[in-house]
């Protein structure tokens, strides 16, 4: 697998790829800050050295990994019509993750870090 989020990306193909990159993209504008590393074995995009999100292809959907706790966020996560796990979010074909949702977990995440440096 692939060292960062930008090698990552470009070792995919199709629709899979442009959904993938269309998130990171929107992640990183919702946070200028983070940067490019790898964590938990796949690329992830860093808030001060933690895991911020990661979004990979797994063999039956995109797998959208907030780190942090979900759980928080898990009832909008269903009213958003996905699929999710105790630590994932699972994107089927032409299914989107909405903005607004993105953003909750993102401002989430890096408040989380800021308060506890986890």
């Amino acid at each position: 697998m692939a060292t960062d989020v930008t090698d990552y990306i470009s070792s995919l193909t199709g629709s899979d790829r442009l959904r993938i990159e269309e998130i990171y993209s929107t992640a990183r504008a919702l946070a200028p800050d983070a940067v490019e590393g790898f964590t938990y074995g796949v690329p992830a995009l860093l808030y001060k050295g933690k895991g911020l999100l990661s979004v990979v292809k797994t063999a039956k959907h995109i797998g959208i990994y907030p780190f942090g706790n979900l759980a928080e966020l898990a009832s909008e996560v269903t009213a958003a019509g996905l699929d999710t796990t105790k630590g994932s979010i699972h994107l089927k074909d032409g299914q989107t993750l909405p903005v607004d949702l993105l953003g909750a977990f993102i401002r989430r995440r890096m408040a989380q870090i800021d308060r506890t440096g986890r």
